[in-house]
């Protein structure tokens, strides 16, 4: 039986595959990471009784009491942990961790061989060349999890990338969807967070709502299926019902359309085909519901995103590092109430050209150049 690991199993996407796994027994479960929630950690265990836990909050893994779970191995170290996933492969992981820290162990699944469900875009933000590349070498086999590149994965199974003209990934627009941004700059954490068709984390539902997240996904989309960012676009379409279009160069455009799960992607990562148990809990009556699309163009007051998206692609080196990092700095100020919302787009403006440029290669690099931003955003706070 195959070898399951889920890393980010107490997230949102973690827990909804786990909803999917539950009473069937299609895997061994063998390493589940989370970051410090002990008590779901503790129902999932007793339930899936995974070979190995490791916490990325060394606290947690402190107060974790290891004697009540005798059949699960607590891995105290991120080295043990990076030594158990090279000594001892699973067939199957899931990585659902939004977090700088996990890089590497992303680069070493990326190194793996084996199947890669990833539902974490920042690792291809900040080090996408690298990462696919180590894919390509080793025949590592991916599966996107977002719904937006899962959608486009399937579109691309049929055509070749020559026949095609642009691919366009959708977008609420968040809870500010048709809110000029002068008027949205004073948003509170509180109106940020109230997404009107997800329940996520605190961090991408603030990013979904300034619609960095989308230019996240497109650097994402662009690693993925190697396409230049010429051909790429953002579309925003509020009911979250379409997840992408693909346009092809007849003129002809293809559509994936559904309710707005994760559960699709991820069954479909797990079961490697597309489950008839989603049916009846996530099917919709398209001819007889209503059903209003409408689908408007990127708003052109956040446009400079889309430019420094640009340069992220088209220069690469630590462009995305810097994207990403100051993004997050800012984001988390946004989050303490120390910023508004407005000045989550000022900090990016006035820090992506203020730091060097320079090319990353290794996990050294990316660490060591990590730690400079990170300290110099503090520094000037």
């Amino acid at each position: 039986m195959n070898k399951l690991s889920i890393f980010g199993f107490t997230g949102s996407i973690g827990s909804q595959a786990l909803d999917l796994l539950e009473g069937k027994d299609e895997y061994n479960y063998h390493i589940f990471i989370c970051n410090k929630n002990i008590e779901k950690a503790e129902r999932v265990l007793e339930k899936f009784k995974p070979k190995y836990l490791f916490f990325s909050d060394q606290s947690a893994s402190q107060k974790f009491n290891s004697k009540k779970f005798p059949s699960t191995n607590l891995i105290l170290s991120k080295e043990e942990l990076l030594k158990v996933i090279h000594d001892e492969p699973s067939d199957v992981y899931l990585s659902a961790i939004s977090s700088f820290e996990m890089i590497d162990v992303t680069y070493l699944l990326a190194k793996s061989g084996k199947k890669i469900l990833l539902a974490n875009k920042e690792s291809l933000v900040i080090f996408g060349s690298v990462i696919m590349d180590e894919v390509q070498i080793n025949n590592t086999k991916i599966i996107p999890i977002d719904s937006e590149h899962y959608s486009i994965y399937h579109s691309l199974k049929n055509s070749k990338i020559q026949n095609i003209k642009k691919i366009f990934l959708m977008a609420s627009g968040g809870p500010f969807h048709g809110v000029a941004l002068e008027d949205a700059i004073q948003k509170s954490p509180d109106e940020a967070l109230n997404h009107p068709n997800w329940d996520m984390g605190k961090k991408i539902t603030i990013d979904s709502a300034s619609l960095v997240n989308k230019c996240f996904e497109v650097i994402e989309a662009h690693h993925l299926f190697g396409v230049d960012f010429s051909k790429l676009g953002i579309l925003i379409e509020p009911q979250s019902l379409i997840h992408s279009m693909v346009e092809f160069i007849d003129g002809s455009f293809e559509a994936q359309i559904s309710t707005p799960s994760m559960s699709f992607p991820l069954s479909y990562g797990l079961f490697n085909e597309r489950s008839k148990m989603l049916y009846e809990k996530f099917s919709f009556d398209i001819s007889s519901s209503i059903t209003e699309l409408s689908i408007s163009p990127f708003p052109d007051d956040r446009k400079f995103l889309l430019e420094i998206t640009e340069d992220v692609i088209s220069k690469g080196q630590n462009r995305g590092l810097i994207f990403a990092a100051v993004n997050d700095f800012a984001v988390k100020k946004f989050l303490k109430k120390e910023i508004n919302f407005g000045d989550i787009y000022n900090l990016i403006r006035d820090n992506y050209d203020y730091f060097e440029k320079q090319e990353i290669t290794t996990i050294e690099m990316l660490k060591a150049n990590t730690t400079e931003i990170q300290k110099t955003l503090k520094l000037a706070k």
